[in-house]
């Protein structure tokens, strides 16, 4: 028996491990760098939220990073989490769902980073974007 719980507990180590490390994400997180100073990846977030008319619930923040709660229309949790890399690079990590319950899903964290992304790029003359 204790062989058993061994291997539990070596298997729940390297679960733990790999999902801290970023070897291992949960469905419906989705994170992706973007090079921008941090104030304008938070306002191009909370504008990318309150577009798509998602609830803020609460922001926290310091220097470092920013962690936005919200809501969507049918109750399903959203955070978004930014974090400053460097002066000219900032991390957006946006995750649907709560916890690892049936709910998370990758196709809204990646609708809200797109939006994010149109807040942050802005069209040369010429180009034009397609109508979403």
């Amino acid at each position: 028996m204790p062989i058993i719980k061994i291997r539990y507990v070596i298997l729940m180590a390297c679960l733990c491990i790999a999902t801290s490390t970023g070897c291992a994400e949960f469905q419906g997180k989705s994170v992706r760098t973007y090079q921008l100073e941090y104030n304008a990846a938070v306002q191009a977030s909370t504008d990318a939220l309150e577009h798509l008319e998602i609830y803020i619930l609460d922001e926290e923040s310091d220097k470092l990073g920013t962690e936005i709660l919200a809501r969507r229309g049918n109750g399903k949790p959203i955070t978004v989490e930014v974090k400053r890399v460097d002066h000219n690079f900032t991390q957006v990590a946006v995750s649907s769902g709560a916890g690892v319950d049936r709910f998370l899903d990758m196709r809204v964290s990646d609708q809200i980073h797109e939006f994010i992304r149109k807040q942050l790029v802005k069209p040369s003359k010429g180009v034009q974007w397609p109508e979403s």
